[in-house]
């Protein structure tokens, strides 16, 4: 089974368009004074020129070249006027988004090219939050194309240089909401190269921008979609205990900020990834406690219907794994409760397809084993499924293949 990973970003193709843009850069004499801020119109209308055209351009059916072009001119003229607040607002803009350009089209040097201009914005105006943030998106893209082209080493290395600015303004809680983003995204990629030691390391700065900023949303969020991506990793590879910790991380935090509907998503996905590939690891027992926990979610208040679905799917995946284990007795137990969850929610069709596919499952092997008339129970249920859904052809078409497996 392939592991998830919750990895955010901050293919293109060559059109035949070429766009110039109207601008020849002010060759001033040494000595000359810069022009005050708002006596720049024309600067100001080329530069938002061309950060139309790299927004225009790099999109996926765009020209990038066009787009590095106007990129080109947007860094010349902010050089020409370095003291006009609006260009410098158009310059952030536009370089922001070449990096997502560049992401998007696996263009790294596209992506370098914008983190680069952005430090240096940060270095020449290092009170502006404006570059400062717009310098952390960028990192986050280039941290994502780094350890894809360059490995592991090349992401911390901008991962690196993130935390040294974060370090510096500990009191921008936008800035700390972005560095969690890019660390959250780093535990992934470190345990995709094999370095744990790495994804700790990234997982404890998470920690601690969570400790520093415990009421901004976003740090609270991204600090949960590291534990997440460590979790979906141990599960697949690790001893039970290792995923269930973490889970266990993610349940504490839905239960200091039980409004973060984020959280509680995050949580039941995680409980979700633990049952079905603890499950199909032979961990039985694990498994079970993680549908039990994800029960547990599941029936706190305000729940939306995406933890009930995830809880259905899950009593689907453990059923099938108790069925191939012959533990026949749990099984039929945990179908007994997807079969009184589908009732309570009977307008829900994934919850119905789950119930039906137990079914469908559960009544195989109870045939296999000999208990015919459990066998048949299960299948009568299935079929009182269909009849109170005539419609559904999902339905229809697992009620065919069982019908068609036990002649």
């Amino acid at each position: 089974m392939k592991q998830r990973y919750a990895v955010l970003p901050s293919s293109s193709g060559k059109s035949s368009r070429h766009t110039k843009v109207g601008w020849e850069p002010l060759h001033m004499k040494p000595g000359a004074q810069v022009t005050m801020p708002g006596q720049n119109q024309g600067a100001i209308d080329a530069a938002r020129h061309a950060a139309e055209i790299i927004a225009t351009e790099g999109k996926p059916q765009g020209n990038l070249d066009a787009a590095h072009a106007a990129f080109g001119t947007l860094k010349s003229i902010t050089d020409q006027y370095p003291g006009e607040p609006e260009l410098i607002r158009v310059a952030v803009c536009g370089a922001v988004r070449l990096a997502a350009a560049g992401r998007a089209s696996h263009d790294i040097d596209a992506v370098r090219c914008a983190y680069t201009f952005l430090g240096d914005l940060v270095t020449r105006l290092p009170a502006d939050p404006l570059p400062r943030r717009a310098f952390a998106e960028a990192s986050v893209d280039l941290i994502s194309a780094e350890a894809r082209v360059s490995g592991l080493s090349g992401a911390l290395d901008v991962y690196g240089n993130l935390s040294a600015l974060g370090d510096a303004h500990r009191d921008d809680s936008d800035f700390a909401g972005i560095q969690a983003k890019a660390a959250a995204n780093l535990v992934a990629l470190s345990l995709e190269s094999g370095s744990r030691g790495d994804a700790r390391r990234a997982l404890a700065d998470l920690a601690g921008l969570e400790a520093a900023q415990p009421s901004i949303a976003m740090v609270r969020q991204q600090h949960a979609r590291g534990v997440f991506n460590r979790l979906a990793h141990a599960a697949h590879q690790d001893p039970p205990g290792d995923a269930r910790a973490a889970l266990d991380t993610l349940i504490a935090a839905v239960h200091r900020a039980p409004d973060h509907c984020e959280l509680l998503d995050l949580a039941a996905e995680g409980a979700f990834t633990l049952v079905t590939a603890l499950g199909s690891r032979g961990h039985l027992t694990a498994a079970h406690d993680a549908y039990d926990a994800l029960g547990a979610l599941s029936r706190l208040p305000d729940i939306g219907p995406g933890a009930l679905g995830r809880l259905a799917d899950a009593a689907f995946n453990l059923i099938t794994d108790l069925c191939h284990s012959d533990n026949l007795p749990a099984a039929q137990l945990i179908y007994d409760e997807l079969t009184a969850m589908s009732v309570a929610n009977d307008d829900d069709p994934a919850i119905r397809l789950a119930q039906a596919k137990a079914a469908a499952n559960l009544a195989l092997t109870l045939r296999q084993a000999n208990e015919d008339a459990a066998a048949s129970i299960i299948a009568e249920d299935l079929q009182a499924l269909l009849l109170g859904h005539p419609d559904d052809q999902e339905l229809y078409q697992i009620a065919a293949f069982l019908d068609a497996a036990s002649d």
